[in-house]
């Protein structure tokens, strides 16, 4: 279980392993070690759009809850998901 924001948003990163290029994975990856989350975590939500990769119900709540937990603006997530999907992630 992760323990702190660095550990949660490397697992974020680490769920679109295989589904975004690995450079792109690492290079988050080594942006969150080095105490750069909020880029990191920005740059994937930018890449999964542009690479038209589509999260799951389940990796869609897991992005809000770690945009939320580093307050980030939800529009840096929001463009990911349906309007059901949003809907249905805000009351996790």
């Amino acid at each position: 279980m992760p323990n702190t924001i660095e550990d949660v948003v490397i697992v974020a990163i680490e769920n679109y392993r295989g589904r975004l290029p690995d450079e792109f994975v690492d290079e988050y990856i080594s942006l969150a070690r080095h105490g750069e989350c909020v880029i990191a975590f920005e740059n994937l939500c930018d890449q999964l759009f542009e690479f038209d990769v589509i999260p799951n119900d389940r990796e869609l709540a897991f992005i809000c809850k770690v945009g939320r937990g580093m307050s980030i603006d939800p529009r840096r997530w929001q463009f990911l998901a349906s309007p059901d999907s949003l809907d249905n992630s805000s009351n996790e």
